[in-house]
């Protein structure tokens, strides 16, 4: 299966993953239950430096104000 090329889906699946951290749940399920195949969710979670896009850790509050 090929990587997602589309920035937004990269996003979509960083919030997901930071979410579930967030709430103390799986991040595997999280990327489950929107559909992204097992061989994908794999990668991202034990490979994140052979993403296509990068996405910035958020920064925190300390940092913003």
């Amino acid at each position: 299966m090929e990587r997602r090329s589309d920035y937004k889906t990269a996003l979509m699946i960083e919030a997901t993953i930071h979410e579930a951290q967030d709430q103390n749940r799986s991040p595997a399920r999280a990327l489950a239950a929107l559909g992204v195949p097992f061989e994908v969710a794999m990668r991202v979670l034990t490979r994140p430096d052979e993403r296509r896009h990068a996405v910035p850790p958020p920064r925190s509050s300390e940092a913003q104000g």
